[in-house]
C-alpha cells in the first residue's frame, strides 16, 4: 500500500488544490486557525483535512487548558473535519510560554513547572482528550531549547513513558527530533531516535530545520537529499506511518516540486 502524502496548510497549497494541481492525500490544518477558516479551506481544496493542535490556549502541560472558548471551537473544527486521528504536542514545562523573539517557545524562569507537574498535567489532560474526542491522539515530541519551555519533554525516556501511560500514538517530527538531538548533545539524530518510541508512530512531519547561531531551530524550510535520508532511515523503523510535508509558504514551482519528489521517493520504497 502506498505512503498516504499529506502538506501543511497555506496560502499556494489552498490555491493549487482549487486549480487541481496538489498532488497530495490529505491536508494539515491547525486547530489555532479557527472553525471559520476550516470550513473555506474544506470548500475550496476538496480535499480531507487532518487536524493538529486545538485552539489556544490549549497546552497538556497547562493545569486547565479545557476552557469553555477551546472546547467549543475544538468540537467545531473536529465535527467539520472528522479526522481519523487527533494530534497535539506533547505539551510545555512552563505556565505561560510562548514564542516572543525567535522560532522557539520561551518561559520565565518563575513559570517553570516542576517535572512531577509537567507529567501529571499531561498525563490527566491526554486522557480527557481521549475520552472527548473517542479518535486515536498522537502527541508530538518537540524541539529542545533552554528557554524552560522544553524541559524534560524532549527527553526519549519521558517522553516514551507519557505515551505509555496515556495509550496514546506518536507524530513524529523530524525536523524536532534533529534540534533536540544537537541542543541537547546527542551524539547523532540517529541514536536519538533510536531512543524513542518509533513502533508508535502514525505520521511524520518533515521539513528541514535551520540554525541560529550553534542551535539548530524550526525554520519549516524545504527539505533537501539528506532529509530525504533520515526519512528512508526512519520509515524503515517505523510501522507505514503518512508523511507530511511541513513548510513555510513557498513559490508555486517550489512547492510542486517538493511534492513530486517526495512523491517519487515514497513510491520508489
Amino acid at each position: 500500500m502506498a505512503t498516504k502524502l499529506g502538506v501543511s496548510i497555506s496560502k499556494m497549497a489552498m490555491a493549487l488544490a482549487s486549480k487541481n494541481q496538489l498532488d497530495v492525500d490529505y491536508i494539515v490544518y491547525y486547530g489555532q486557525l479557527g472553525s471559520t477558516l476550516l470550513g473555506q479551506v474544506q470548500e475550496q481544496t476538496k480535499l480531507p483535512l487532518m487536524i493538529h493542535d486545538l485552539p489556544e490556549p490549549f497546552w497538556l502541560n497547562y493545569e486547565a487548558p479545557f476552557t469553555d472558548d477551546v472546547v467549543r471551537e475544538g468540537a467545531a473544527i473536529m465535527d467539520m473535519a472528522r479526522p481519523p486521528w487527533f494530534s497535539t504536542g506533547i505539551g510545555a514545562s512552563a505556565e505561560p510560554q510562548a514564542h516572543r523573539d525567535g522560532p522557539y517557545r520561551e518561559g520565565d524562569d518563575a513559570d517553570l513547572q516542576s517535572r512531577a507537574v509537567v507529567v501529571a498535567n499531561i498525563k490527566r489532560h491526554a486522557e480527557r482528550l481521549r475520552e472527548w474526542l473517542k479518535i486515536p491522539i498522537a502527541l508530538e515530541n518537540f524541539n529542545y531549547h533552554p528557554t524552560n519551555a522544553y524541559e524534560y519533554i524532549c527527553e526519549p525516556e519521558l517522553f516514551t513513558s507519557l505515551l505509555e501511560d496515556t495509550g496514546c500514538d506518536m507524530l513524529l517530527d523530524l525536523a524536532h527530533a534533529q534540534i533536540s538531538a544537537h541542543n541537547m548533545k546527542w551524539p547523532s539524530i540517529h541514536a536519538y531516535l533510536e531512543a524513542m518510541p518509533l513502533q508508535k508512530v502514525r505520521e511524520i512531519h518533515l521539513t528541514r530545520p535551520g540554525w541560529q547561531g550553534d542551535q539548530r531551530v524550526d525554520l519549516h524550510q524545504p527539505i533537501q537529499a539528506d532529509d530525504l535520508e533520515l526519512l528512508g532511515w526512519t520509515l524503515d523503523r517505523t510501522p507505514a506511518p503518512w508523511v507530511t510535508l511541513e513548510v513555510g509558504e513557498l513559490e508555486e514551482a517550489v512547492l510542486i516540486d517538493q511534492l513530486a519528489t517526495l512523491r517519487r521517493f515514497l513510491a520508489d520504497r
